[in-house]
């Protein structure tokens, strides 16, 4: 078979151009540090990519709503901290009504209680973000009020008034909320408390609701109040009974303040499992994804051997011209 310059001259071309791809392709993954730009490049693996990048991006994801509701426990643990400090306060200035030689004196302590009791109101209403803490599972307005008579109000109910043998007097927006672990999501009542972590922290719970059996009220807001009433009409002695009973129900908070705890550690724990997963999965992905730099050099600079080799064949190869011989 006779060859002939032009069949030499296309060859010469063909390799040409493939040498030249490849040093622009090795280029091109030095520069963007991956192994390959294109999904044509690598089916397979840029499919095995894509899921470990989904599976980052939930994970994230996930991180970040197990950071914002132990953010939210945090602060409504240091909002209970701060009831309890304002609770011993108010023990502290009532008691001293005991010794009180005055009904000006016990006026005077009675209207103490009575800015405590706002300063109360105020914690339990507390936010986070656009989220009321101490709400339950309602969220659309500050879960503490008060009535025309001046009675506490738990999202609209009475906190006194409970009843447990009457379900008008329930506190329908008092269900638990929980954070799904597994899939970073929320949900109300009981059917997650095993799969999920309770983030609600509920307000009428920390501070007791209904009465017991002596008619004193379980609640923390309601008692301190008593016991201004009672230092307004001079008695002392029902005064410092109602502060036993005070004195009494501040266990309610260091139930709370303990809970909390509690439920910030398994949210701890939780971050940690899912930033360990994460940083798996990031090892993954670079493992799919990353062009290993040092065998892409040596690639690299063999391929721009190749280059210059051709280029230098090309004069032995690639005829002359009318130009040539007219230099």
């Amino acid at each position: 078979m006779r060859i002939t310059e032009n069949m030499m001259t296309t060859s010469y071309n063909k390799n040409l151009q493939r040498n030249i791809s490849n040093l622009a392709s090795s280029n091109l993954k030095l520069a963007s540090q991956r192994q390959y730009n294109h999904v044509s490049e690598d089916p397979a693996t840029a499919s095995k990519a894509f899921a470990i990048r989904d599976q980052i991006a939930r994970t994230e994801e996930h991180i970040n709503v197990v950071k914002n509701a132990t953010g939210e426990l945090e602060t409504a643990d240091s909002n209970i901290l701060t009831l309890n400090s304002i609770l011993e306060n108010i023990y502290e200035k009532a008691t001293k009504a005991g010794g009180a030689s005055s009904q000006d004196s016990l006026d005077a302590i009675a209207e103490e209680l009575n800015g405590q009791m706002e300063e109360i109101l105020q914690t339990m209403n507390a936010r986070y973000g656009d989220k009321f803490l101490f709400s339950g599972s309602a969220n659309s307005e500050a879960p503490f009020s008060l009535d025309a008579d001046g009675n506490l109000l738990f999202n609209g109910k009475q906190v006194d008034a409970y009843d447990k043998n009457d379900p008008d007097t329930y506190f329908t927006e008092n269900k638990p909320v929980y954070l799904d672990v597994g899939f970073g999501t929320y949900a109300s009542g009981m059917n997650t408390a095993k799969s999920g972590i309770k983030i609600s922290t509920s307000g009428v719970d920390v501070l007791g609701y209904g009465k017991d059996e002596n008619g004193y009220p379980n609640n923390l807001y309601s008692l301190i109040g008593q016991v201004s009433g009672q230092l307004k009409t001079g008695d002392k002695n029902g005064a410092m009974d109602t502060l036993a009973q005070l004195k009494k129900k501040q266990s309610n908070i260091s139930i709370a303040t303990s809970e909390i705890g509690t439920r910030e550690k398994m949210l701890e724990r939780t971050q940690n499992r899912l930033e360990t997963g994460l940083v798996n999965l990031q090892k993954t992905q670079k493992d799919l994804e990353a062009v290993k730099v040092e065998t892409e050099a040596v690639t690299n600079k063999s391929a721009e051997t190749a280059w210059m080799v051709t280029l230098q064949l090309g004069s032995s190869i690639i005829p002359p011209s009318i130009f040539d011989f007219m230099k």
